[in-house]
């Protein structure tokens, strides 16, 4: 095909985008799910507030605070390592869905908002749109480009997941599918960064799984050897440091695995045939995300005509297989339910043979325009209710004023920065204050909403509700107060009274604001301490002992030689934040002996400098960092660089010169 062909072809499909999302283009209304905050308490006055689709809180009242950590370090400067806001601190790339290498978190960081929303919208579907027409014309010939093309920017995966990282991964597959069919070993390694960067595992496994069993069948396993290994190489720095957390991962599997309920398969009769949930009924079992099959009746129809044909019957087929093995599940932590959703641009392709079919040399121009049309009208019906957009007025919200109080009070506000004791936190109880929304107001919740969750991490959530509930942790009922005060938990939110708590007032809000103690440092120093075995011994030590922090537990790697302890005391000290991964403290002259402790959660990667020399970051209390100090130290500082990032770099450094090999230009031989 033509490269003016190519480009024609991508502007058919942008006509395209104002039928699927008139709020995907910038203007007044922006592609959103941001009325799921409208019945959050962080930002209510008074209980209320309504959805239009109850499935599709995630991208607001979890995935975004992610965001926003991930645009504050890039915008700047700073590697998105670290997220302050979760369980006492948390691995951000770790998260798996942080994404700071996808176009759409980069758009977030250098346009407003909306903007950034819309045009992160239109990207995926004229990405998923041009990429599918652009192989299809390969595989049938021009007259498959607009039917195939429409029929995978109307797919169901896309559509259902379109605010998630789910839906960059599979923007990413008809362009790696493509570059293997060219053999293009540079296109290969763009496209298999890009489905690793979109920033969701499961969803890059299945594509590597769906590119494997395609090269596979149409050889083209040397390009995508050579290519996905340079590709993946490329994108270590972003799955290694996950990889790193994954592996020790207590709660791994908390929400991945399983497999697709067979009745959910009536979804490829009709399109919801088993109701909605934006209309207000769900009656089908399982997951309504999973179960969302259908590709449209126009797409269904040409699809199954293209497989009258081999090629367009070998891509129903692997269709029909991948639905299959949703059904039957397969091994490993990954969601395998999606798998038949996601392969939908299997029969998105077989459309576009279809066309082709109806459509013969020296039919008609108009023909494959209609077909395409009549795709493009059937699938924007069929996924009508998946997604919506919203006043941009409403997308992006401000938090309600008491909880932009409360935040000042914590000294967490913005400009309200409290250094002598640092940002304190909250602890919601029961589902009082889900902690990845409440820090889109600037509270730091002890609990937390992220997978895959370090063992450290869990064994704090557990110290705090046992059984621990992975991954959402919901706290029922006041953990033991000393673990509340050494973590730095200064206020308590719940939905009733806590008796012996004061209130605080900070408006009219649907929640109750309970103080502990408002004082309770991030950063203090302890005179003495104890040695323990291991982090459970020292959390149950925390949580049963008053004066904690006078004599706090701490365990000794061999070979360390503490300086001697003295009396039991402890004092607090100025504690700043330069960035999410980096901590500074200044002692006072004159400083004694002691443990420096950091009410902030302790993970491997965290190092330390005592007056410029390097100092081991200690567990204390089981889950939070600690330092000793010699007499006199005058300033301590520590960075968050976890060995993922730092072998990640190294092995990225390998795929870029990867990336220069294959992008070399070579001479062809005389003929």
């Amino acid at each position: 095909m033509s490269r003016r062909g190519a480009l024609l072809r991508a502007a058919a499909l942008a006509v395209g985008l104002p039928v699927l999302f008139p709020g995907a283009l910038p203007g007044p209304r922006v592609v959103s799910a941001d009325d799921h905050l409208s019945v959050h308490p962080a930002f209510q006055e008074a209980p209320g507030g309504a959805v239009r689709h109850p499935h599709l809180s995630d991208p607001a009242v979890q995935l975004a605070a992610l965001d926003r950590r991930v645009v504050e370090a890039l915008r700047a400067g700073d590697a998105p390592l670290w997220n302050p806001d979760l369980y006492g601190g948390a691995p951000l790339l770790a998260d798996a869905q942080s994404r700071p290498a996808s176009p759409l978190t980069l758009l977030k960081a250098l346009l407003p908002a909306d903007l950034a929303q819309d045009l992160g919208v239109s990207l995926i579907l004229l990405a998923a749109g041009t990429g599918a027409a652009l192989l299809a014309a390969r595989l049938f010939g021009p007259a498959a480009a607009l039917a195939a093309g429409f029929a995978a920017m109307t797919g169901p995966f896309l559509h259902v997941w379109l605010l998630h990282p789910h839906a960059s991964a599979l923007a990413a597959l008809p362009w790696l599918l493509l570059a293997i069919e060219a053999r293009h070993s540079l296109g290969v390694a763009l496209s298999v960064f890009f489905l690793i960067s979109a920033g969701h595992p499961g969803s890059a496994a299945h594509g590597l799984l769906i590119a494997l069993a395609w090269a596979g069948l149409r050889r083209g396993l040397p390009a995508l050897a050579a290519g996905g290994l340079a590709g993946g190489l490329l994108a270590a720095p972003l799955w290694l440091p996950f990889a790193e957390v994954a592996a020790g991962s207590t709660t791994a599997a908390a929400r991945v695995g399983g497999a697709l309920d067979p009745r959910q398969l009536l979804d490829l009769l009709w399109p919801g045939w088993l109701g909605h949930p934006a209309r207000g009924g769900w009656s089908g079992p399982g997951v309504w995300a999973d179960g969302q099959l259908h590709p449209g009746l126009a797409a269904l129809i040409l699809a199954l005509v293209g497989a009258r044909g081999r090629p367009g019957a070998a891509l129903l087929g692997g269709w029909a297989l991948a639905i299959a093995l949703s059904v039957t599940g397969l091994p490993g932590p990954v969601a395998h339910g999606r798998l038949g959703s996601f392969a939908a641009l299997l029969p998105a392709l077989a459309a576009g043979a279809g066309a082709a079919r109806l459509c013969p040399r020296g039919a008609p121009t108009w023909r494959p325009v209609a077909l395409g049309l009549l795709v493009l009208i059937t699938g924007a019906w069929a996924r009508r209710d998946d997604q919506g957009s919203l006043p941009a007025a409403q997308h992006a919200p401000a938090p309600a004023p008491w909880a932009l109080a409360l935040a000042r009070e914590l000294g967490c506000a913005p400009g309200a920065e409290a250094p002598d004791i640092g940002c304190g936190r909250v602890l919601g109880l029961g589902w009082a204050a889900q902690p990845n929304t409440g820090a889109l107001a600037g509270l730091r919740d002890l609990r937390g909403y992220d997978l895959p969750v370090s063992a450290d991490t869990h064994r704090l959530m557990a110290a705090l509700a046992s059984p621990p509930r992975a991954p959402w942790y919901p706290v029922d009922r006041l953990p033991p107060r000393p673990l509340l005060d050494f973590a730095a938990v200064r206020v308590v939110l719940s939905e009733a009274p806590i008796d012996g708590l004061p209130a605080l007032d900070l408006g009219p809000s649907p929640l109750r604001a309970h103080a502990l103690d408002l004082q309770a440092p991030r950063a203090f120093v302890a005179t003495a301490w104890r040695a323990v075995p291991g982090p459970d011994a020292g959390l149950r030590q925390i949580a049963a002992d008053p004066q904690a922090r006078a004599r706090p537990p701490v365990e000794l790697p061999a070979g360390l030689a503490p300086p001697t302890p003295g009396p039991p005391g402890w004092s607090a000290v100025p504690l700043r934040e330069r960035g999410a991964s980096r901590i500074e403290v200044a002692l006072p002259d004159g400083a004694p002996a002691g443990l420096l402790v950091i009410a902030d959660a302790w993970a491997p990667g965290w190092t330390a400098e005592v007056d410029g020399r390097p100092s081991p970051v200690l567990r204390v209390g089981g889950a939070f960092r600690g330092v000793f100090l010699s007499e006199g130290s005058r300033y301590v500082q520590l960075r968050y660089r976890p060995p993922g990032w730092t072998w990640g770099l190294r092995l990225g450094g390998l795929g870029l010169l990867g990336i220069g090999l294959l992008a070399w230009p070579r001479r062809r031989r005389p003929g």
